[in-house]
C-alpha cells in the first residue's frame, strides 16, 4: 500500500515530542469498511534508526450493507396483510459499526419500481444499533383497500453515522388482501354457514 523508505522529515522532530501529520501518499484506500495497519520508525541526526513502533491500525469509512430479512407485519413477502396500514421492517448491517441515522422505503406496483409509486418516504431519521432489526415502520401512502388482491413491492436502504448509505434491499412484495378466515359447511344452534 505505501512504504516510505527513509524520508527526511521536515521540520526536524525535537527529541521526546510527536512529529507533525504526516500526509498519506500511497495507493489509494478504500471507503468500504476496510481495516488498515500502519507503523513507523524514525532515523535520528546520527542517522540511527529506531525500532518500529507498536503496529496500528485504522478503519476507513464504509456505507452499511444492504438490509437483509425484510418484514411486511411480521412476515417475509405475505400474501395478506393485517391492516390497510402495514408494517415494515429490515435488518440493519454496517461493516465498520456504525450506528443507522437514517431510512427510505418505496413501495410501487411495478417490481422495477417503474409503476405507480404508492408511497416513497424519502430520508427519514431512524436510529438502529449495527447488526440489529429496525422499528417497524408504518405504511403511510397510498390508501390500500384490504380486498384489491393486488401484489405490491417494496425496498428499503439505510444512511449510517457518516451519512453514508446502503444500496437498496432486495425486492419485497406483500398482497393488498386482508386476512381472512372461511368457514364452510358449519352448523351451529340450527343455522347453516354456507
Amino acid at each position: 500500500m505505501w512504504d516510505t523508505d527513509k524520508t527526511v522529515h521536515s521540520p526536524a522532530i525535537v527529541n521526546n515530542n510527536r512529529s507533525s501529520e504526516i500526509p498519506y501518499a500511497g495507493t489509494a484506500l478504500t471507503a468500504n469498511g476496510t481495516i488498515y495497519y500502519w507503523r513507523i520508525r524514525f532515523w535520528d541526526s546520527d542517522n540511527l534508526v529506531s525500532s518500529w513502533s507498536t503496529t496500528s491500525n485504522f478503519r476507513m469509512s464504509g456505507p452499511p450493507t444492504a438490509p437483509t430479512s425484510m418484514l411486511v407485519d411480521g412476515q417475509s413477502n405475505p400474501l395478506a396483510i393485517s391492516s390497510t396500514t402495514p408494517t415494515f421492517s429490515a435488518i440493519y448491517s454496517d461493516p465498520n459499526t456504525d450506528s443507522a441515522t437514517a431510512y427510505e422505503i418505496d413501495v410501487n406496483s411495478n417490481n422495477t419500481f417503474t409503476g405507480t409509486v404508492m408511497w416513497a418516504t424519502g430520508k427519514i431519521s431512524t436510529t438502529i444499533s449495527n447488526n440489529n432489526r429496525s422499528p417497524n415502520y408504518t405504511y403511510a401512502g397510498t390508501a390500500l383497500t384490504g380486498e384489491s388482491g393486488t401484489t405490491y413491492y417494496w425496498r428499503i436502504r439505510f444512511w449510517d453515522s457518516d451519512d453514508l448509505v446502503s444500496n437498496w434491499s432486495a425486492t419485497g412484495s406483500f398482497v393488498d388482501n386482508f386476512k381472512h378466515i372461511f368457514i364452510s359447511g358449519v352448523q351451529m344452534r340450527g343455522v347453516q354457514i354456507k
